[in-house]
């Protein structure tokens, strides 16, 4: 009864009622009650999409697409470096945007230049190159680099040009400069330039920093360091600008990098370094690109620069056509939203909303749910983003690692930040990592942007969700709802089945095994002979596993054997087969790539495994069947008997050689899933070796691999299956053990009494064939994917995840 009470509160809590009681009548969200239509119009291609990355980018309006595709189509634009009559109409728009820009920062070309770069990243380099920096001498320090600890991954790698200047680059901790406001300091000007950097808004944590910092610092009353010079501010506004707007006018660094996909979403790889023109002509520049020099000498080390400082330093042509698209954006933006102060208010009150929902959640024992990252309790929109960053804690109070926490978000579609967002300074401060703990973690194999969330127990990273102009209510409370019902209400169901006591509290997932490497033969053999001169894997086989200490007595034997010739297509079922050098023979030899060369798996396009492929030994085929489709033959001979456009793709971040199987088989498949795609096999002279990413050079002695994502096998218990089976709470959706069985996906599946007993084993006999265990499988969202048809539900990977310690 208690629980049912928690579980309405719980609810009640998630509802738009409670939500406009939050709002306190306040018409801070939804632009005026426009934000549904918005969407509809918008951003249909959303659909069910719960997108919560807007500070990595946030999604462009289609208006803009729309309006920039109609001005391509009535107007031609040419290189603005050339004189004729449609290069200079260019160049007019090119400065109608600069001057749009400075607008929307409320200040003009007479305090402020704006110099287009690819991105902030481009525009924090050019300045590390072209600041005044002044070496040291016997007379003065030298200049110096001071940036906030809180600092994006680009602004901390400027100290690795200036160390080959010779300048001396100083980390400061946040709470180290304020404390420097506190004392006074007898300032002297030298005539040596400092730089500080700081960003206004932290990209972790959504922390806002004083934009009043930034006059404090020129003038000297907050200092980074104590030494004689000037204090030039950069300031990294590409997050801030995104959600809050920005007033030069009010406040002036020297220095302003922002990146414009982060506004408007469209277009991408462009940004702008904004300098004010009282600090512009210290800027020296060494390298000259095209469009920039007034003269030069070819044959003398003689140059002069152009007069405008935008000349000077966009080095080649400038990326004239989408600088055009941003006068789209800015028209778009203002269009939907009424301007920026509208969209820091609305996303302000998502965020504040969601935030306070978070803190609240608890678990039946009294243990926070949630533990949030913030610098303040306050979440006033002048000192905190539109930024949470979190990690879920288990009822234990230890951390759940953030890629299991993003593979169960996948469940509902949701799509977040996971790791330490190029953000290593605040990742450090927040979870408590050392330096050496970096170091060390480094060593255990885990590198920046992996998924190797745990290690001894401790977090590397995070969980970050952030919202955008577009955002809505239903995105807040699709994600509150992910988060009660996959760890609240699914601890509670947990807590009332019960528990088997096993030996092994390792992870609840299959496990891969890799053949022996003395098992080899030749994949493209003759067919008439591929048994003969080919090892063979049989049903009637019996298993035996070993682990490190002792052997199973115990009988098991190998039930099924299943073979995925197109990679996340259906199965194909033997009785017995071939094993070839990289495994079952044929198995995933093809896959299905989009029109950009992008394997496709169920996780974007869940019919896949409507499609059912089957090898024809006698005919040398593949045939490819789904229903309502005429089934085609493909042939099995190796791709030296044909002519066929070779090409290469990836597989889990490997590099993979491939050939295009032809017109026939991409017209089908495109057919059958409504999409352009082809079919592509990987080409038979081409290796690719199992654990080759981690290892510095390639060892041939490595198993070699098909197109499988990290072992050559992959082998499932029944009795683990039927343990995780009667642990889902609707039983009636998966009641079949071999619809269950299917979903993971297994080359081998084994018959065993004891769940969980694989994980024990380091080798796998079977029959006369020698197995070594290659590691654990980790399972994502495909599992909840009924391989029958097509059918997603959610609770497979839930239950795996609560059900089992560990991932």
């Amino acid at each position: 009864m208690e629980r049912e009470k928690t579980t309405m509160a719980l609810e009640d809590q998630i509802a738009f009622s409670h939500f406009l009681k939050f709002l306190n009548k306040s018409s801070d969200y939804g632009y005026g009650g426009t934000i549904q239509e918005i969407r509809k119009k918008e951003f249909s291609r959303i659909a069910d999409v719960t997108y919560l990355d807007h500070i990595g980018t946030t999604l462009f309006p289609e208006s803009l697409l729309r309006s920039f595709m109609n001005d391509l189509s009535e107007n031609v634009y040419g290189n603005p470096h050339s004189s004729n009559l449609i290069s200079k109409m260019t160049q007019d728009t090119i400065e109608q945007v600069r001057l749009r820009i400075l607008q929307y920062f409320n200040t003009s070309s007479e305090d402020y230049t704006v110099i287009f770069t690819s991105g902030s990243t481009a525009a924090l380099k050019l300045v590390a190159e072209n600041f005044p920096w002044s070496p040291k001498s016997s007379s003065t320090s030298g200049s110096h680099f001071c940036y906030l600890t809180d600092n994006h991954t680009s602004v901390v790698g400027m100290r690795g040009i200036l160390k080959m200047l010779q300048v001396l680059s100083i980390p400061v901790e946040p709470e180290e400069l304020l404390k420097s406001e506190s004392h006074t300091f007898e300032h002297q000007n030298d005539g040596t330039f400092h730089l500080f950097c700081y960003p206004a808004l932290s990209n972790f944590s959504g922390t806002k920093y004083p934009l009043s910092w930034i006059k404090k610092i020129q003038t000297g009353e907050m200092l980074p360091i104590r030494v004689p010079g000037k204090w030039i501010v950069l300031l990294d506004a590409a997050s801030f600008v995104s959600t809050s707007p920005l007033d030069l006018s009010a406040y002036q660094p020297e220095l302003v990098t922002v990146s414009f996909y982060k506004i408007f979403g469209f277009p991408t790889g462009l940004g702008a370094l904004i300098v004010s023109n009282r600090f512009a002509h210290l800027l020296r520049k060494y390298y000259f690109g095209g469009g920039t020099a007034a003269a030069y000498l070819s044959s003398e080390d003689f140059f002069v620069p152009k007069d405008l400082i935008s000349s000077r330093f966009e080095d080649g042509t400038v990326s004239f056509l989408d600088i055009i698209a941003l006068k789209h954006g800015f028209e778009a933006l203002q269009n939907l939203t009424g301007g920026m102060e509208n969209i820091k208010n609305h996303t302000h009150a998502l965020t504040s909303y969601t935030y306070n929902v978070l803190a609240a959640l608890h678990y039946a024992n009294g243990r926070p749910v949630i533990r949030i990252y913030t610098d303040t309790e306050v979440r006033t929109f002048d000192v905190q983003g539109p930024i949470i960053n979190f990690n879920v804690l288990d009822e234990s109070g230890g951390v759940i690692g953030y890629s299991q926490v993003d593979k169960l978000a996948s469940l509902y579609n949701i799509h977040l930040r996971t790791g330490c967002f190029c953000n290593t300074g605040a990742c450090q401060r927040h979870l408590g990592i050392a330096n050496a703990d970096v170091k060390s973690n480094l060593q255990a194999g885990h590198v920046c942007g992996d998924n190797i969330d745990l290690i001894d127990g401790r977090p590397t990273g995070s969980v970050r969700i952030s919202f955008g102009f577009m955002s809505t209510f239903d995105d807040a409370k699709v994600f509150l709802t992910f988060i009660v019902e996959t760890f609240i209400k699914r601890s509670s169901q947990s807590n009332k089945l019960e528990k088997l006591s096993l030996s092994d509290s390792g992870s609840n997932e299959e496990k891969c095994i890799n053949g022996s490497r003395e098992i080899t033969g030749n994949t493209v053999a003759s067919q008439d002979h591929i048994f003969s001169n080919l090892s063979t894997v049989d049903q009637t086989c019996i298993c035996k596993g070993r682990k490190t200490m002792g052997t199973n007595t115990k009988a098991i034997t190998l039930r099924y054997i299943y073979l995925y010739p197109i990679k996340a297509c259906a199965a194909f079922q033997v009785t017995q087969w071939p094993v070839a050098e990289q495994g079952l023979l044929f198995d995933r030899n093809w896959m299905i790539v989009n029109e950009n060369g992008v394997c496709l798996s169920q996780k974007q396009e869940p019919r896949l495994c409507l499609i059912r492929p089957s090898i024809d030994m006698m005919k040398n085929k593949m045939i490819i069947k789904a229903t309502g489709m005429t089934s085609i033959e493909i042939p099995i001979n190796d791709e030296r008997n044909l002519t066929a456009q070779l090409c290469q793709n990836k597989v889990c971040g490997d590099r993979v050689h491939t050939y295009d199987c032809g017109e026939e088989a991409a017209h089908w498949l495109s057919s059958f899933l409504a999409r352009k795609c082809w079919l592509i096999r990987q080409s038979s002279n081409f290796h690719r070796y199992a654990g080759a990413k981690s290892k510095a050079t390639i060892d041939s002695n490595l198993p070699s691999l098909s197109l499988v994502n990290e072992a050559q096998y992959l082998l499932v218990n029944t009795a683990s299956i039927f343990y995780l089976s009667h642990k889902i709470p609707i039983r009636e959706e998966i009641d079949h053990a071999d619809e269950m069985m299917q979903r993971f996906r297994a080359n081998l599946v084994i018959d065993s009494e004891i769940p969980f007993l694989e994980e024990k084993w380091n080798d796998i006999f079977i029959g006369c064939l020698h197995f070594k265990v290659s590691g654990k499988c980790a399972r994502c969202q495909i599992i909840c994917i009924n391989q029958t048809t097509g059918e997603k539900k959610r609770e497979v990977l839930q239950t795996l995840s609560s059900s089992r310690e560990g991932k």
